[in-house]
Formats: structure tokens, C-alpha cells, sequence
């Protein structure tokens, strides 16, 4: 029988949780962790659900930043966002051996549990990489920037985080289309909503412009040198939905 640990999907939900499971030293092969939305009851799992608190999470975050260091904390978030399956209980895995290995934890090259998390993290960043480079974004009116995108990984707080830093000056919109999730930027803060699908009009000079940057692509393009197969070595077409130059 397993030990069932619901937690209400947040990032500070799962360190709570986690900590709770630390704090009742259960052998961690009889765990499992999910998501409270997603859990779907098994016969003789016995399922209890772990409210978020925010001190917990936090106290957990700092236990780990003390024991390894920021970057491992990153790896951790990373494979959260990733779309991994049964990354909460890796990532309750992985946490026990960082407070038990410290910053040698990442030298455990052989051990399931790090090589899952280390997987899943660099995934998420590559993603995320991709996106800094290819997020179009484009007015709506208004004069609000409006960017959409869909993501293998749910990426969208650390790609709003850093267009917040290139775009500070400009009120924008960024729409996971996949997840039906909204980051809004005032100037001043972001705002994250759930369940929300937008259907945008573009203005009149983004209409305008669409059209310059189509036909200024389409004259810059020499025919003899293209190679359909390297672009898409460098850029997959999952990557082309949304690009002003490919539709």
C-alpha cells in the first residue's frame, strides 16, 4: 500500500508537502506524491491532502539553498515546470539526497533519482532558451504587446520574468495557449491567471507591419542557399506556429 500525498499543484504547495513526508520518516519507496486536481484513486491507496504554507516552503527552499547551493534549487524548479511524469516524487527523492549528500549530490552521476531531475531541468531549459529568442510579440489595441505561445514545459512565470527585464517599458501580454494560462505586465508588476483563452485583434499598424516583415523576409531570402533540413535542426517547427516569417 501506498502512502498518497496530494498537493494543491503549486511550486510552494509541493515544498510543503514534501516537507511534511520528511517530517514523518515514511520509507520513501511506499510514497507517492500528486497533484490534488490530477490524483485519481487506486484500491488500498490511502490519499491525504497537505495544505500549502507558505513558512514551511519557504523553510525547505532555504534548507536546500544552505545544503547545495541556488543552482540546485533551480535544477528542482525547472523539473517542476517540466511535464515529466512522476516528477513530485523525484523531486521528494532528490530533495532527501541533497540534505543528506550536500553540494555532492550532483557527482551521484549513477543514481536514477539525479539523472531524472537533471534531465528534466535541462529540457526546461533549453525551452526556455528557445523562447527568449523566438517569442513574437505584437500589438493588439490598445498599444498592449501580446505574445502567445505552447509550450512543452509549463514555462511561462520564468519567460514572463524575463521579458519583464527587456520590455519594462511596455504593458504586454503572454498567453499560453496549451494551458489556457495569462501573464500580465502593468509596467509596475506581473499578474499570472488560470483559465483564461483571449482572443486578440491585432491593430492596424501591427497589420501593417506583419505584412513589411512577410515581404522583407520573403526579398532577403536567397532561394539557392536555403536548407529546409538545418533550419529545422536549429528550429524545430513546433517553434514555427506563432513566427510572423513562417505563416
Amino acid at each position: 500500500m501506498y502512502n498518497v500525498f496530494l498537493y494543491d499543484g503549486t511550486f510552494d504547495g509541493l515544498l510543503t508537502c514534501i516537507d511534511e513526508i520528511l517530517s514523518t520518516h515514511i520509507n520513501e519507496d511506499e510514497v507517492v506524491i500528486a497533484e490534488k486536481d490530477k490524483y485519481q484513486p487506486m484500491l488500498f491507496d490511502n490519499p491525504v491532502y497537505v495544505a500549502l504554507d507558505k513558512n514551511r516552503s519557504q523553510e525547505l527552499r532555504q534548507k536546500v539553498i544552505n545544503a547545495s547551493g541556488k543552482v540546485t534549487f533551480k535544477k528542482i524548479y525547472y523539473c517542476f515546470l517540466s511535464e515529466a511524469q512522476n516528477k513530485e516524487t523525484y523531486i521528494y527523492k532528490y530533495i532527501k539526497l541533497v540534505l543528506k549528500h550536500g553540494k555532492k549530490v550532483k557527482y551521484l552521476y549513477h543514481d536514477d533519482v539525479v539523472n531524472f531531475v537533471e534531465k528534466a531541468s535541462k529540457n526546461v531549459s533549453r525551452e526556455i532558451g528557445k523562447y527568449m529568442g523566438l517569442m513574437r510579440f505584437n500589438e493588439i489595441e490598445g498599444g498592449v504587446l501580446y505574445a502567445q505561445f505552447e509550450p512543452t514545459n509549463d514555462i511561462l512565470v520564468p519567460i514572463s520574468y524575463f521579458f519583464r527585464e527587456r520590455l519594462k517599458s511596455f504593458k504586454w501580454i503572454i498567453h499560453d495557449k496549451k494551458r489556457s494560462k495569462l501573464s500580465i505586465y502593468d509596467t509596475r508588476m506581473i499578474k499570472f491567471l488560470n483559465g483564461m483563452n483571449l482572443n486578440a485583434s491585432f491593430s492596424d499598424n501591427e497589420n501593417l507591419y506583419q505584412k513589411l516583415w512577410k515581404l522583407y523576409f520573403k526579398t532577403m531570402a536567397i532561394e539557392e542557399r536555403k536548407n529546409l533540413k538545418l533550419q529545422r535542426q536549429n528550429m524545430p517547427k513546433k517553434y514555427w506556429k506563432y513566427l510572423i516569417e513562417k505563416n
